[in-house]
């Protein structure tokens, strides 16, 4: 009699879209290892087939996040130029930042992760990402101000300032116009 072995039907990324989805639906502070391996219908230590320890998983989340984030910037700024370009891909940002709780949740607690090289690289494309729009340099103070500028007012948004949704944006978007704007005039007075 041949007993033929049960192929594991469990993998690295149904791993990670479980952790997500507990993210997601929980919070960050429900993502344990105990917990994931419940849900996965496995023992804990089944687990460590697929990642070293929770903070290991949480940099592949991450990681996964910030390439499906790169994915969705791509799509929604081709055929996009100039400062509707920009515009787009910060509103864009700011909107997958808002909605997603895995990469929200994760990112603005990077310090632990800060030295990731893996999370570092997909940083550095969605960079290359903006730096690739089509617009005058000279019109926008950088892109890394710009950047850094979405993702503080996304921390506040989601965590700090009580706004309606239209007054946040509202708000949002006239800083925007502020990081741009003051160059813009200056060159009109020329």
């Amino acid at each position: 009699m041949i007993i033929l072995a049960k192929k594991r039907a469990l993998d690295r990324s149904k791993v990670i879209d479980q952790a997500i989805a507990i993210i997601s639906d929980k919070g960050l502070s429900e993502l344990t290892m105990p917990a994931l391996a419940k849900a996965l219908g496995i023992r804990s230590q089944s687990l460590y087939h697929y990642v070293a320890n929770r903070n290991d998983l949480l940099v592949l989340v991450c990681v996964n996040r910030l390439q499906v984030l790169r994915q969705h910037l791509t799509k929604k700024i081709i055929g996009h130029s100039g400062l509707d370009a920009l515009f787009r891909f910060a509103d864009e940002i700011r909107d997958f930042l808002l909605h997603d709780k895995a990469i929200s949740g994760i990112y603005y607690g990077l310090n632990e992760y800060v030295q990731n090289e893996q999370i570092h690289e997909e940083v550095m494309k969605i960079v290359e990402l903006g730096e690739k729009l089509d617009v005058d340099n000279k019109n926008i103070v950088s892109l890394h101000s710009l950047l850094g500028a979405v993702l503080g007012y996304v921390f506040l948004d989601r965590y700090v300032i009580d706004e309606t949704e239209k007054e946040a944006d509202d708000n949002y978007h006239e800083m925007l116009l502020r990081l741009v704007a003051p160059k813009l005039q200056v060159e009109g007075t020329k």
